[in-house]
């Protein structure tokens, strides 16, 4: 029982350490820009142009949720690396967000465990000191 109860504490100080590189995501300055920064390819519709042999233009886009709608904007290409950044940023909070959310799912499993293990413990322990109390006649 005690292993188990060890190999618990051992498993929770292990998830505990994982924390701190994920708090850095949180408590961050940097703005973010919930969208994906991509190349988007495609015709023009004139028969002449070199898109029609498949020779696709192309551009970066941002696909952007603003206003409740998505939209995609052409940002100028000096902004580009710009607007990438902003979108790196928040997807990086979402992930450290998705592993806190993990993390945290496995941490309350381990306190459960660590709880039922201590209560059975307790309740074995009472018992033992239960036997010790003197006994009194019922009325």
């Amino acid at each position: 029982m005690s292993h188990d109860l060890s190999s618990f504490r051992q498993r929770l100080h292990e998830l505990q350490q994982q924390l701190p590189p994920l708090w850095e995501a949180f408590l961050g300055r940097e703005p973010l820009l919930p969208g994906s920064v991509y190349v988007l390819r495609r015709r023009c519709g004139k028969p002449t142009c070199h898109c029609a042999q498949g020779k696709l233009h192309a551009s970066t886009v941002l696909s952007y949720r603003g206003q409740g709608r998505p939209q995609n904007i052409t940002p100028p290409p000096e902004q580009v690396p710009a607007v990438q950044k902003l979108t790196d940023e928040y997807r990086q909070f979402r992930q450290a967000r998705t592993q806190l959310l993990r993390l945290q799912r496995q941490i309350l499993k381990l306190i459960d465990g660590i709880e039922a293990l201590r209560v059975r413990e307790g309740e074995r322990h009472f018992q033992k000191l239960r036997s010790s109390f003197p006994s009194h006649p019922r009325r």
